[in-house]
């Protein structure tokens, strides 16, 4: 299989070393540049069931497009630290008909894409948008497949990207990936991820403070560089948030928790840096956009309980219904 491939394939399969990994710096600078405007509809390209790569994205708009008549009034999107969010909770808080479309390793150009699906489908729909938000997500990465494969979302994107990542893709039945880690998961009708790996492993009797040693170790080994987010990630976000605007909706962005434990280690080694460069540059972003920003770093913010993590940042559910009321309470006006 052609290395690029494996690019491809690490987003689709969400390998543990990217779900561990912690907070990368973003710069507070704002992005010079624009995503190019919607493309026109295409025809839909030739890929035939068997170079289709199976994708989490898809799943989830799959789930959507089977259960929900009418359009969603509150999406939850981030990635593997917002699976936990629970539509059904969410609706007994604020009334609101909700899912959760977020997805491991998500990027910007995910919301973009399901944004305009919404829209394309419910014209006239008041869509709330919950973003859980880590600096990493604002990094560039190759496009989920169901970006470049599915006639729902490619139109939202240039033929000069689509065609560019398109040459990533599989070409061959010998290059299609052989398993997808996401299949073994289970979700609620409404996108919640309800089991996965993680639960595996309480069951198999790993605690959380084998987590939290294992996470740490990581951390202190890969450390965290502070360098400029990228350029593409940042302007989806900028232009999602937009189109959110000029639809009448503000999106809550929800930095996301991180377990006690580990903030002490990142002070410990002055590895903080990296989040307040997101605080700033989500500051500088509400001076032209209509954004809330909730910090739920601690768990002091939320409510919420040091023992409800499955490591140093991926919440449980109890703890994600925790960050809904929380939420609730401190951006009423935006989740009504």
């Amino acid at each position: 299989m052609k290395s690029s491939v494996f690019r491809v394939v690490a987003i689709v399969l969400a390998s543990a070393a990217v779900l561990a990994a912690t907070d990368s710096a973003v710069a507070p600078a704002r992005a010079a540049a624009s995503p190019s405007p919607v493309a026109a509809k295409a025809t839909y390209p030739p890929y035939p069931a068997s170079l289709t790569v199976k994708s989490e994205l898809r799943l989830k708009a799959d789930l959507i497009q089977r259960n929900l008549t009418r359009a969603p009034q509150l999406v939850f999107f981030g990635g593997s630290r917002s699976q936990r969010f629970d539509p059904v909770f969410a609706r007994r808080r604020t009334g609101l008909n909700a899912v959760n479309i977020a997805l491991s390793c998500a990027r910007p150009e995910a919301a973009w894409g399901y944004l305009n699906w919404f829209y394309d489908r419910w014209p006239d729909a008041k869509v709330r948008w919950f973003w859980g938000m880590q600096s990493g997500m604002l990094r560039d990465r190759d496009l989920d497949p169901a970006l470049l494969q599915d006639r729902r979302f490619y139109p939202s994107f240039p033929d000069v990207l689509l065609a560019r990542q398109r040459e990533l893709l599989p070409d061959s039945v010998v290059e299609m990936p052989r398993t997808y880690g996401f299949l073994h998961n289970r979700y609620s009708s409404r996108g919640m991820l309800q089991w996965n790996r993680y639960d595996q492993r309480l069951t198999k009797g790993y605690t959380l403070d084998q987590a939290l040693d294992a996470y740490i170790r990581n951390m202190l080994h890969t450390g965290l560089t502070a360098t400029e987010p990228d350029t593409r990630a940042r302007a989806y976000f900028e232009q999602t948030i937009k189109l959110l605007n000029d639809h009448g909706t503000t999106p809550v962005i929800a930095l996301m928790p991180i377990h006690p434990r580990v903030l002490r280690v990142m002070k410990q080694h002055d590895m903080g840096a990296e989040r307040q460069q997101l605080r700033e540059y989500l500051a500088e972003l509400g001076q032209t956009l209509s954004i809330k920003v909730l910090d739920f770093t601690t768990i002091r913010s939320f409510n919420g309980e040091a023992a409800w993590f499955y490591d140093g940042v991926h919440i449980t559910r109890r703890n994600a219904n925790r960050v809904i009321a929380a939420a609730r309470a401190k951006a009423a006006e935006y989740l009504k």
